[in-house]
């Protein structure tokens, strides 16, 4: 591995980009952050050992930007490749962007923002969704208002899409520190998010959709089901014991409720061979383990049942429904 263009004075944030097989997308993704309105941070591009010309695109973008470090390693997944870049992060503040996506000329600026003048560990915003050739998609959702969250709130919204994601989430680098992402491991996020929110007191959100999310058709998430989407399985039991750890009892019901549907739907795609496999049989397990877990907790009530049903068939009225009326009491009671 070896790490190149190191600055002498330490940036504000770092913003890590595992780059892997992305020539298409990738300096449609560093001009992006390059453009950015809040300029001290440094860019770290971390070259997972890709086999195109991406290697060299990196390298051109050191050239032409001191604020660009490159990080050249073998290939080892995208996680292996987040780590490598936290090891060399320089920055009092560390964001992630994926290789393919982009962002608004106002991210860093208006996370940094929104999490130094609230006092939070922690900032996110909501994202845009765009097809592979960038037109926005039609789905679009804004879960997240602006405002700041307890650690308590968060975690019991946790599982909403621009949470759970690290890349729409700007973090004080404290928080991050001894948080390795899982190797070998799809969903990485889902799998360290509920480590990063126990150590938050509180998470500012911005409702812009600063985070612009490329949807690939032959992505880890949106592509053909193999054994490694049951990573989803382990991951999302991971989220269900934290909402259980902190008394969140729905929050918890959901997310059993989506580990059986998201293990129905995998299932399906896989052929009789497969379905014999150990990983199969642990996700059974974890299944079998979170029920009983739901049952003995208090969690399976006909109230969560039916507000998981509802977040199933109309998510955004759900979220609507589920957390911005509360706040809409509060403000009123002022």
């Amino acid at each position: 591995m070896t790490a190149e263009k190191k600055p002498l004075k330490n940036p504000e944030i770092s913003v890590i980009v595992p780059v892997y097989k992305v020539e298409k997308y990738l300096n449609e993704c560093i001009d992006s952050i390059l453009a950015q309105t809040f300029t001290d941070f440094e860019l770290i591009l971390v070259d997972d050992g890709s086999p195109d010309n991406c290697p060299a695109m990196c390298d051109a973008a050191a050239e032409r930007d001191e604020r660009v470090r490159v990080i050249h390693k073998a290939n080892g997944g995208v996680s292996t490749a987040r780590n490598a870049g936290l090891a060399a992060a320089r920055g009092n503040w560390v964001g992630f962007v994926d290789s393919d996506d982009v962002i608004d000329k106002t991210y860093l600026e208006k996370l940094y923002c929104a999490a130094k003048q609230s006092g939070a560990e922690i900032a996110a915003c909501n994202m845009l969704f765009m097809q592979e050739d960038g037109i926005p998609c039609r789905y679009q959702e804004r879960p997240l208002r602006t405002e700041v969250l307890s650690q308590d709130e968060v975690i019991h919204r946790m599982r909403l899409t621009p949470l759970i994601q690290a890349t729409t989430r700007l973090h004080r680098r404290d928080i991050l520190e001894g948080v390795v992402f899982p190797v070998g491991k799809n969903y990485e996020d889902a799998f360290t998010t509920p480590e990063i929110f126990e150590r938050a007191t509180a998470v500012a959100c911005v409702e812009e959709k600063l985070y612009h999310y490329r949807v690939q058709s032959a992505s880890i998430m949106h592509g053909k089901a193999n054994l490694k989407n049951l990573d989803e399985i382990d991951a999302n039991y991971g989220l269900l014991q934290c909402t259980l750890r902190h008394g969140k009892k729905d929050a918890a019901y959901l997310q059993y409720a989506l580990m059986k549907r998201y293990f129905r739907n995998i299932k399906k795609q896989l052929s009789p061979e497969l379905l014999q496999d150990a990983r199969v049989k642990r996700a059974e397990t974890l299944i079998a383990q979170a029920k009983m877990e739901i049952r003995q907790s208090g969690a399976c009530t006909l109230r969560n049942v039916l507000e998981t049903a509802f977040c199933f068939v109309a998510p955004q009225r759900y979220h609507a429904y589920k957390y911005h009326r509360n706040t809409a009491r509060k403000e009123t009671a002022r």
